[in-house]
């Protein structure tokens, strides 16, 4: 199904979901039914011919050949055992006991009474800026679920206990109407027939399902989506009946100002210390917590920001409604909400949240530390490099294009996208750079609402395939701003062809097969050069290397796709074909094709893929050994 389609077909159920949600919940089911059916019936079939087979053994007495045939039956039917067993995580973060969120605890209580809900066995506090319910089979298909909500600190600390309370009601109304349940059951399905489909894959065997995994995967989908649509109104209702659809309402439009407030105000700046500080901060969260009750942007930018949100057209991708039509079903106007006087974390969690946050601090700063020491290192090289290209540019010296691009890039990151406008300009006639620095400036111009810089990124994409996905982004993006509607709904149909092929090219590079042709690879002696010189290391133990170019369809000569056929030095000890995996292993990452590629060993499983290339005029590009 292509995603023009798809999205047609989305289009076409979810008023039916609305309309119903009940029968069309029993539809879902069907289409789980349907799904699990199958694989039934493929167990059914493979267990009876299993025990054929055994019978055959038992009445013929002739074992070998029988038993041949009853090994492949046997992995078969381990492999569909194996796809229907879905393990689920519980879900990260700190486990708030009752003395610790004494409060919270209560108010949980309370609403799942009201609710009808079931009881919540684990709340768990984490760092994000979000809160959550779910409900996790502890026995897999059997059931037997654990109830979780999830409360995010920073978003604690941004609302009103009457709006915090709405927003744990919407999630409890999730547990309520048995949404996390079939989200799981959902879930399951989905993971299911993925590791059926990966499994056979690996054993060679994905013909036995192809035809029916892509007619049904897509369209339980397409079937299961709207119900997680639908079942966000739902939500919304049940927290509206037991709070008020005022505090509903104002929490979501909370939520849409103060996260980006957080963002802005807060983790930019830390982001922004990572090339100057060696070590992550000790105490971030503690520190956000002062800055989260009263983080706001502008007046003009809050109405800005809720307005483009409340005007959006829903994009049926999108398992959440958007904010007009969630504040529509409330019966609510749309506006900013004052700053809390006392956050829900302080109100919930009282005396203990120095303690919890400082917690909070240490696993923050545990978690990031070496990540953060390896980009503060690349930080600060790349800081060295912009200076001296700047000395260089003051000393009245010319940059090669190389270093041009370079030079724009860096000041871009870190000096400004304004400021780099004119290093990127001046790389419009470099044959090199010429379309990545129109796409640049396009970039930056319509990310700052200038639409002088669309006609720039229509250029690049016309000019570089790699820039038509992000360019129509970028281009969506703006006209969401802008609350043009019919632009958005004409780029989403722009992103849905590419969509559909962009998955065409990426499947004819997927991999290789004795049906594919291969070509000479086509690479001068300079392209050949970085690769040569790796095989040529005697470290690598490299024998003998071909070099072939898969024939394509699409896009074939601006991204091709290299086979790279490598055979170790005689007399390395490489006597099995695990040895020689292990060997290309260790290898492959040191390879850098001038191309996405493969790179193969020949071994028993290769040896087609070897005899192409052998029979390929000129294809041996490294040979260190007699033949």
């Amino acid at each position: 199904m292509t995603h023009e389609a798809f999205a047609a077909k989305l289009t076409h159920l979810l008023p039916k979901a609305q309309a119903n949600p009940v029968a069309y919940r029993r539809r879902v089911q069907g289409w789980v039914l349907l799904g699990y059916g199958f694989i039934a019936l493929l167990l059914l079939g493979s267990l009876g011919l299993m025990t054929g087979l055994l019978w055959a053994v038992v009445a013929t007495g002739v074992a070998g050949i029988v038993l041949k045939l009853l090994i492949p039956v046997v992995y078969f039917v381990w492999t569909l055992l194996r796809s229907l067993w879905v393990k689920f995580d519980p879900p990260a973060g700190r486990q708030l006991s009752r003395a610790e969120a004494g409060p919270l605890h209560d108010l949980l209580r309370e609403q799942t009474r009201a609710l009808r809900a079931p009881a919540v066995h684990r709340v768990i506090l984490t760092t994000d800026y979000n809160a959550a319910a779910m409900q996790l089979p502890r026995l897999g298909l059997l059931g037997w679920p654990r109830n979780y909500v999830l409360v995010g600190l920073p978003l604690l600390q941004t609302l009103t206990p009457e709006q915090a309370a709405a927003v744990v009601a919407h999630e409890l109304g999730h547990l309520r109407g048995g949404h996390g349940r079939f989200g799981a059951l959902v879930y399951r399905v989905n993971q299911s027939w993925a590791q059926l489909v990966d499994n056979l894959e690996h054993s060679g065997r994905r013909s036995i399902v192809r035809g029916f995994t892509e007619w049904y995967v897509p369209r339980f989908n397409a079937w299961s989506h709207p119900l997680r649509r639908t079942a966000e109104f739902e939500a919304d209702a049940a927290a509206a009946r037991i709070t008020s659809p005022v505090a509903m309402a104002e929490a979501l439009c909370a939520i849409v100002v103060r996260e980006p407030a957080l963002d802005r105000l807060y983790w930019k700046p830390i982001d922004k210390s990572l090339a100057y500080e060696a070590i992550p901060p000790a105490d971030p969260i503690s520190r956000l917590l002062a800055v989260a009750r009263t983080a706001r942007l502008s007046c003009d930018e809050e109405a800005t920001l809720l307005r483009r949100a409340a005007e959006a057209d829903p994009d049926p991708f999108d398992t959440h409604p958007t904010l007009g039509e969630r504040l529509a079903a409330l019966g609510q106007a749309v506006a900013a909400p004052a700053p809390p006087a006392t956050t829900a974390a302080e109100a919930w969690l009282g005396t203990s949240l120095p303690a919890l946050a400082q917690e909070s601090d240490i696993k923050w700063r545990t978690e990031r530390t070496a990540h953060w020491r390896e980009q503060h290192a690349v930080l600060r090289d790349q800081l060295a490099n912009l200076a001296k290209l700047n000395e260089q540019l003051d000393s009245g010296l010319l940059l090669a294009e190389t270093d041009a691009w370079t030079h724009a890039d860096l000041t871009e990151d870190h000096v400004g996208e304004a400021e780099s406008l004119p290093f990127y300009r001046a790389l419009f006639d470099s044959r090199k750079y010429s379309v990545p620095a129109r796409f640049a400036v396009g970039r930056i111009l319509v990310s700052q609402d200038d639409p002088t810089g669309l006609p720039l990124l229509e250029e690049a994409m016309s000019s570089k395939p790699d820039c038509v996905g992000p360019g129509l982004a970028i281009q969506q993006a703006y006209y969401q701003r802008q609350v043009d509607r019919e632009k958005v709904r004409q780029l989403a149909t722009r992103k849905h062809h590419y969509a559909d092929f962009a998955d065409l090219v990426q499947a004819e590079r997927q991999g290789c097969s004795p049906q594919d042709i291969f070509l000479p690879h086509g690479l001068t002696a300079d392209e050949l050069a970085p690769v040569l010189s790796v095989l040529a290391d005697p470290a690598n133990r490299v024998g003998r290397a071909w070099l072939m170019r898969k024939k394509l369809i699409h896009l074939a000569s601006e991204k091709p796709y290299f086979i790279l056929v490598l055979r170790a030095n005689k007399g390395t000890g490489l006597n099995t074909d695990a040895e020689v995996i292990a060997w290309l292993t260790q290898l492959t990452p040191r390879i850098i094709l001038p191309g996405a590629g493969l790179v193969l060993p020949i071994i028993n499983q290769f040896m087609w893929v070897g005899r192409k290339a052998l029979g390929l005029a000129e294809s041996e590009i490294y040979h260190n050994q007699p033949s």
